[in-house]
């Protein structure tokens, strides 16, 4: 018996009817910091933080008086105090036997201070996921509208086209409206891989060409808002490692947010370009001719619900800034010297990147 309660994983500790502690096995002594010699002798309460100390004698009391148990032969979850003060939780489980004509009870005690950490974990990662979850919706719903809008302005421009009986340009026109309807199935699919892989899939690309897809699938918008757009792709060397969809999504809201920025401006001129920095690293401007930003917006632009538009979400930029963090890049935002706002963002070239995974 000896051996059994000193090899027990679990802490065994016996009392006597007064709640003085007469033996303490070597689990105990690990798991309450204090040598058996340190407590045998001593009240058990030296092991109870408040609540617990102070009631402890009244329900054994109440139990030697009556017979009624409320922890004895029933087992719950409580808490235990160690030697240097600190707190945890345990369950408990009490037996009352009787030796010699002596009533002794015996505690068994299991520490479940791993157990709260690993629901605690769970916990948080349900929190996360709700959180992933939540903000995933609020990014398709501002991604999708983009092509949607597309779709919208195209087919639009159609229905002009019959109206006037010119044929020359509707074919072209639904193929543009097709295109964008691909790049909503695109934004699924990606969206998908990401929940099912819980990580985007890289490939290599040539980042000009990227960009200029890109461009093209708001070329209808600009037009229709009489915004002047020029493509400067000047980078000799382009190619990187991203996952495409991901960075036309960027390029696509930084160029409408550029169209936005100038509805009510006189000027409209639209830059996006291309060049190397250091030859290690692609950089690509959006830069427009409107408003400007204030600095009071300019100090927190990137976060998420933070818009300047009367009907915006706010969660363009903020995506755009962690798509382009996931990238090893960099997002930032200056003024335009000659009036309005420049929308930055680099990226590592592919022989930079496969340095820093090496690294």
């Amino acid at each position: 018996m000896a051996a059994l309660v000193d090899n027990a994983l679990d802490g065994i500790i016996t009392i006597d009817e007064a709640g003085t502690i007469l033996s303490f096995n070597p689990a105990a002594v690990a798991l309450f910091g204090y040598a058996a010699d340190e407590v045998i002798g001593r009240n058990i309460r030296v092991l109870m933080p408040e609540p617990y100390r102070s009631r402890h004698d009244d329900y054994l009391s109440h139990y030697l008086r009556t017979g009624e148990a409320k922890i004895i032969g029933i087992g719950r979850q409580v808490e235990g105090q160690r030697r240097d003060g600190s707190v945890f939780p345990i369950e408990l489980g009490v037996a009352a036997v009787e030796a010699e004509g002596e009533r002794y009870f015996v505690g068994f005690i299991h520490d479940l201070s791993e157990r709260r950490r690993f629901e605690a974990r769970m916990h948080d990662l349900h929190a996360d996921r709700l959180d992933i979850i939540e903000n995933m919706t609020v990014g398709l719903a501002h991604e999708l509208k983009q092509p949607l809008s597309g779709i919208n302005a195209y087919l639009h421009i159609a229905s002009r086209l019959l109206k006037k009986g010119d044929l020359t340009e509707i074919e072209q026109v639904l193929d543009n409206a097709s295109k964008q309807v691909f790049r909503v199935s695109e934004i699924v699919d990606n969206l998908r891989q990401f929940i099912a892989r819980g990580e985007t899939i890289k490939s290599l690309h040539h980042l000009n060409e990227v960009v200029r897809t890109s461009c093209e699938f708001t070329d209808s918008i600009a037009k229709e808002c009489g915004v002047a757009t020029a493509v400067n792709l000047d980078a000799q060397t382009d190619q990187v490692l991203i996952n495409r969809i991901q960075i036309q999504q960027v390029v696509v809201n930084l160029k409408r947010n550029a169209i936005d920025a100038m509805e009510n401006c006189e000027r409209r001129e639209l830059v996006v370009s291309t060049r190397l920095i250091d030859d290690n690293e692609i950089r690509v401007d959006v830069a427009d001719t409107g408003s400007g930003i204030s600095e009071a917006i300019k100090a927190k632009l990137f976060e998420v619900f933070t818009t300047t538009k009367p009907h915006g979400l706010g969660v363009g930029l903020s995506i755009s800034r962690s798509i382009i963090n996931a990238h090893h890049g960099r997002l930032w935002v200056e003024p335009n010297p000659g009036g309005g706002t420049i929308f930055s963002f680099v990226l590592p070239l592919a022989k930079q990147h496969q340095k820093l995974a090496e690294a």
